[in-house]
C-alpha cells in the first residue's frame, strides 16, 4: 500500500515539475522573441464609429479618395441586383435585399439600412430599388436592361460517314500466308533432316 501512494506521488510530482518546465518554456520564447516589422508601404485602417467596419480595403479595393468636385449623386450608385419578396407590399414591411455599387464598390443592403450617410434604402420591387431619407423616396435605381438574345442561323450539317448508334467491329486481322508450293527434301532453307 505504500508503495502505490509513493508511485502516486512520484507521478503527480513528475506532471507539475513538466507543466513547469513548458510553462517557463513558453514564457521565454515570449520574452526572447523578436517583433515582426511592419512594412513601410503599410498603412493603418481607418476605424468606423458606425458599428459596422469597412471592410472594403481588406479585399483589395483602393480606397476612395474625395475629388474636388463630387460628382452627381444619382451617378455614384449603381443597382446590379434585388432580392425581393414576392408579396406586394412586403418590401414596404422591410423585406428584401438590395446589391448596390456606391462609387464602384458593391455591397448589399437590406430594406431599412443605411446605403450611404443619410440615404436608406426604402423598399425594392421586382427589378428596382427606391433610396431616400426619412421615408422620403429621392431616387429610384433600376436595374439595366437584359442584353438582347443573340439571333441567327445554325451552320447546315455536314453529313457523317459513322452513323450514331451503329457499331462495326473491326476487321480481324489478317493471317500470314502460308506457301503452297512443297519444297524440296535438299532444299538449304528447309528444316534440317534427322539423321
Amino acid at each position: 500500500m505504500n508503495h502505490n501512494l509513493l508511485m502516486l506521488a512520484r507521478m503527480i510530482a513528475f506532471l507539475v515539475w513538466g507543466l513547469l518546465a513548458c510553462s517557463g518554456g513558453y514564457w521565454l520564447i515570449q520574452l526572447l522573441a523578436k517583433p515582426i516589422q511592419v512594412p513601410s508601404q503599410a498603412q493603418p485602417a481607418l476605424e468606423q464609429r458606425s458599428g459596422q467596419a469597412d471592410l472594403t480595403r481588406l479585399f483589395g479595393a483602393a480606397a476612395s479618395v474625395v475629388a474636388e468636385a463630387a460628382p452627381a449623386v444619382e451617378s455614384r450608385f449603381k443597382l446590379l441586383g434585388v432580392v425581393a419578396p414576392k408579396k406586394v407590399g412586403a418590401s414596404q414591411a422591410g423585406e428584401g435585399v438590395a446589391l448596390i455599387a456606391v462609387d464602384g464598390i458593391a455591397r448589399t443592403v437590406r430594406v431599412g439600412a443605411s446605403v450611404d450617410g443619410n440615404l436608406q434604402l426604402l423598399f425594392v420591387d421586382g427589378r428596382s430599388a427606391s433610396l431616400g431619407e426619412a421615408g422620403v423616396v429621392s431616387m429610384t435605381l433600376q436595374i439595366s436592361p437584359l442584353a438582347a438574345a443573340a439571333t441567327g442561323a445554325l451552320p447546315t450539317a455536314q453529313a457523317s460517314p459513322v452513323v450514331l448508334g451503329s457499331y462495326a467491329p473491326p476487321p480481324p486481322p489478317q493471317q500470314p500466308q502460308l506457301e503452297s508450293q512443297p519444297r524440296p527434301l535438299n532444299d538449304p532453307s528447309g528444316p534440317p533432316n534427322s539423321r
